[in-house]
């Protein structure tokens, strides 16, 4: 027993539909738009047939639960992903006065993100850079790509070629 209010559509048919959701300018399919109030029958067709608010939402009766039908599970080739390990640059210092540690970290981390290991520091404004020498090498053994702007520094202090 929904209350059902007449509701004008644009086309200037009557449909009726529940008085909670109503939903104003947009018309049914043009069968149950053609539907009359007293016509229940009809109604009840092109509810069932077309989305409508006429029944309550919270209403499970006439769902069903189905499975697929392919619900194998398939094995997959054992895959391993390894991350790049970059040495770049982090940014500290305030606005205007850069000062930059040379970290080794995870090449998708973004660029103030927790390095693996600090590395040193460079100061542009001074010139001046502090490396270690040894950790950069082995970090440059075990795969660790340089940035372009590290890879200078480095060249430039004769750690790499």
């Amino acid at each position: 027993p929904v209350a059902l209010r007449p509701l004008r559509t644009r086309a200037g048919a009557t449909a009726a539909t529940h008085s909670k959701y109503t939903t104003r300018g947009l018309s049914w399919l043009s069968s149950c738009a053609r539907a009359s109030r007293d016509d229940m029958a009809a109604m009840s067709t092109c509810a069932s047939s077309s989305l409508s608010f006429t029944r309550s939402v919270a209403d499970v009766r006439g769902l069903r639960a189905t499975v697929p039908a392919n619900t194998a599970v398939v094995a997959r080739a054992n895959v391993t992903t390894e991350a790049m390990v970059k040495i770049r640059f982090t940014r500290l210092g305030r606005k205007r006065k850069p000062f930059y540690r040379i970290i080794a970290i995870d090449s998708r981390k973004r660029r103030d993100g927790l390095p693996l290991e600090e590395l040193g520091w460079y100061d542009p404004m001074a010139k001046q850079s502090n490396l270690n020498a040894p950790a950069i090498k082995a970090w440059l053994a075990k795969g660790a790509q340089p940035s372009e702007t590290v890879g200078a520094l480095l060249k430039r202090s004769l750690i790499i070629e």
